[in-house]
């Protein structure tokens, strides 16, 4: 038992992705295939973080779970910072929706209907709740736990695209999943998009002080105003080639700005002390 402790404190990483992998995927898998599985349908939506905590108390006990906790509650940073996370997804939808439309689209089936005819009530309801699911669910085990210790060993680009591919492999069953969003997508388009995403996300991450609860926020806003919209009925690309071309420049126009540079430098090494200026300080670079 001694050795399997020791093992799994000397691989937090390896601890978490099994973790990360067999919680959600034992619930996914089923429902792919078509058996009911009831309750769990809708909780497994925080299967992932389920799997941050355990790999945390696992591998680095309570100091790795005071961290995690740490990183949650980082509310603190600059209002800039809240822009990017809640109106930049917005305006980003709309910069696609305008290149789609040169390209001869409509605009009615291009832009996100909750962006262009919801209420704000409806729209700030939506971006709680998916604030609440698939922000927190996720940005807890992939930000929380996963890309702090990726910094620890890797270059922050390395470690983006590293984390983008997992994280992107990690939503196959919903690829097969009949319903869902990502039901019959090509798997080529989800893997560029995500591992795109995960380099803007570090970006947020870093400068953010490794805010998690900044990282929630993002991936909430990113799902309402759907910047990764998916392969319509009619197998026609343009739409979700578009953003993904334009999140591309976005990863080249963060990384030549050095959006990226020293990022290990701004977040502290895992179940350390916070940084200089506070847990949240912000940081302008």
């Amino acid at each position: 038992m001694a050795g399997v402790m020791t093992s799994l404190r000397r691989h937090p990483l390896a601890t978490f992705l099994v973790l990360a992998f067999g919680l959600p995927w034992l619930v996914w898998v089923p429902r792919a295939l078509g058996v009911p599985v009831g309750v769990l349908d809708p909780l497994s939506t925080w299967l992932v973080a389920v799997a941050a905590v355990l790999a945390a108390l696992l591998s680095g006990g309570r100091a790795a779970l005071r961290d995690l906790g740490r990183r949650l509650l980082r509310w603190r940073a600059g209002w800039v910072w809240y822009a990017v996370v809640l109106v930049g997804p917005a305006l980003f939808t709309l910069l696609v929706t305008g290149v789609v439309v040169l390209l001869g689209g409509r605009w009615a089936d291009t832009a996100p209907p909750l962006l262009v005819q919801g209420s704000w009530a409806l729209l700030l309801a939506f971006l709680l709740v998916a604030t609440l699911t698939d922000g927190l669910g996720e940005e807890v085990a992939w930000r929380g736990f996963a890309l702090p210790r990726l910094l620890e060993r890797l270059r922050p680009v390395p470690a983006s695209l590293l984390l983008g591919l997992v994280w992107g492999l990690w939503h196959l069953p919903l690829l097969w999943t009949e319903g869902r969003v990502l039901y019959q997508q090509p798997l080529w388009l989800l893997l560029l998009d995500i591992t795109a995403k995960s380099v803007l996300f570090t970006w947020v991450f870093v400068h953010t002080d490794g805010s998690v609860l900044l990282a929630a926020l993002f991936h909430a806003a990113t799902n309402v105003f759907v910047v990764s919209p998916p392969v319509p009925a009619d197998g026609d690309l343009t739409l979700p080639l578009v953003a993904l071309g334009l999140k591309w420049v976005l990863v080249a126009l963060v990384l030549g700005r050095g959006g990226l540079r020293g990022a290990v430098g701004r977040t502290e090494r895992v179940g350390g002390p916070s940084p200089a200026g506070g847990a949240g300080g912000h940081r302008s670079t």
